[in-house]
Formats: structure tokens, sequence, C-alpha cells
């Protein structure tokens, strides 16, 4: 029943890039609509713990890559083909590679003391910076090369650092904190290590992403009640919602092209992954299962 049930939801899809193609003919249109390619990674507790799943549009079939009694998490796909993601097999949230069908999982942190998180490469594909917690209320931005040598710290807080994400030139990384007291957007330039806060309010703002094309900034927030998904300036400015449903949708990420948002959201009762354009028209559900599935990202 749930491959039925996906094949339709896929149908859907289908549907829609037919009649944007449509629309084409009828009456011109002033921006280019491209039809979702590629495919999404995803955590899924379906099976009783969060595994992560691999959806392409293509055929619209989840497919299983990781099997284990560990939580795990995707984060970014290497060039190579290769996953980064994050598993507390040790007892620790910690860094892990493997081959985009699930094989070869090996551990790439190698302190088993702190808790790693948020892995993001550099555009060149040459570094990493992650999160790096020594304690239940403190962690801070490291970067490394991508074999982990050299690793340097970046960040220097009392509070939780998180969420990087690179911006499009490779010079600057768009960040949350609550390090000063809530939790806002930063953007810290590599150069000499220089932070701005961008946003300011009394509600959670936070896991931005830099646009592919470098000109905005993608993040969650409950500032206007509940959770939605918004898109705003380098500056913090012209804040515009993408989603407005009531209800908690969080956790989004771009596609490779910038045309589109994945993300996760509770609108039928529990977490299920959603796709909507950067405009938020044509929000379109991909998951339909009992479990919780978050953490989306969206690989060529």
């Amino acid at each position: 029943m749930k491959e039925i049930r996906t094949r339709r939801i896929f149908a859907s899809i289908a549907s829609l890039v037919f009649t944007l193609a449509c629309s084409t003919i009828v009456a011109p249109v002033t921006r280019e609509l491209r039809s979702p390619t590629g495919s999404l990674l995803y955590a899924s507790d379906q099976s009783g713990n969060f595994e992560i799943f691999q959806l392409k549009f293509s055929d619209g079939i989840p497919v299983r890559l990781t099997n284990n009694t560990s939580e795990d998490f995707p984060y970014l796909l290497l060039p190579n083909g290769q996953i980064f993601f994050l598993s507390d097999e040790t007892g620790k949230y910690q860094i892990y590679m493997m081959n985009l069908d699930g094989t070869n999982q090996i551990k790439w942190s190698t302190n088993d003391d702190n808790d790693y998180g948020s892995p993001s490469l550099s555009p060149d594909g040459k570094k990493l910076i992650y999160a790096v917690q020594t304690d239940e209320k403190n962690s801070n931005l490291f970067m490394s090369n991508l074999d982990g040598s050299e690793e340097k710290q970046l960040t220097f807080v009392w509070g939780m650092d998180w969420d990087p994400s690179w911006s499009s030139d490779g010079q600057k990384i768009v960040y949350a904190s609550n390090s000063d007291s809530d939790w806002d957007v930063y953007i810290l330039t590599v150069a000499d290590l220089s932070i701005e806060k961008i946003t300011s309010n009394s509600n959670y703002d936070g896991h931005p992403r830099w646009s592919p094309n470098g000109d905005k900034i993608l993040f969650d927030s409950d500032r206007d009640g509940d959770w939605d998904i918004y898109v705003m300036g380098l500056d913090g400015k012209n804040v515009r919602p993408v989603t407005e449903n009531g209800t908690q949708e969080w956790l989004p990420n771009w596609s490779p092209d910038g045309k589109w948002i994945v993300y996760a959201s509770q609108r039928d009762g529990d977490d299920e992954i959603y796709i909507v354009q950067e405009d938020g028209t044509n929000q379109t559900k991909l998951t339909n299962n009992n479990g919780q599935d978050r953490y989306p990202i969206w690989v060529p």
C-alpha cells in the first residue's frame, strides 16, 4: 500500500510538471519553471529509529540506505558521490561517510568525547565546516580539510553555534546561534573571522541555508506564532514567508538550481517531506508513512 501511495504522489508531480509546461503555451510567463530533478536524502524513524532513505524523482520509491540501531541523519553529498551523515553509534553524535548506496560506512570524526553536528562543504569541495559540542550548552564552529587535517576553530562563544552553510563564493558562512540569549542568524567572514548578526528578535530563527546563486538566505522561524519557512536578503532584510500553513514546517534546504525548497511539515499530523517552489507555489507532499521524516537534503 505504501508503494501505491508513493506512486500516486509522484503521479501528482508529473501532473504538476505537465500543467506548468502547458501554461507556457497558453500564456507567456516571466520566469522559467523547472520540474524537480535528482533525488532526496532524508531521515525517517518509520522502522523504530532514524535511518537514512533516498527518494529519486524518477520513480518515487524510497530506498533505505542505513540499517542499524543508531540514529542516522544525512547532511551533504560530496562530488565523488559519498554522503556525510551524523550517527550516534558511539553514544555521541559523530560524522560518518558512506557511499550513496549505503555501503562502506566509516567514521570521519576522531574525537569521541564530543558531539559533532551539521557538516557543510565549501563550494570548491576542499573544506568542511561543522559544529563541535563540548557539553549540553556549548558548541562552536570548526573548519578542516576534507580529510580532517588542519582543523581550525572559527567561533569562540558561550552558547550554541550550529547549522553552518557556505556562501556560493566560499568567503562567508551563515549559521544559527543562541549566544545572545535566543536563536538568531549570523554571518561569519572566513578571512578575518568577523561576525555580523542579521536577525534579532525574541523568537527562534535557525537552520539557515545560503542560496545556490548567493543572493538570499533560507531559514525556519516561529516568529509568526507557528513554524514556517522564510527567505531573506543577505542583510537580514526583506524577509518573506515561503510557507504559511498554521503548522510546523522546518528544516529547509535548497534544490541545486535554487528553484525548489525541500522541507519537513507536520500539516498531516507527523513530519513528512514536502517540496515547494521558491516563491511559495506548488507545495507537494512526497512521503506518506506513520513515522517522522526529517532532515531532507537535495542531491543531483
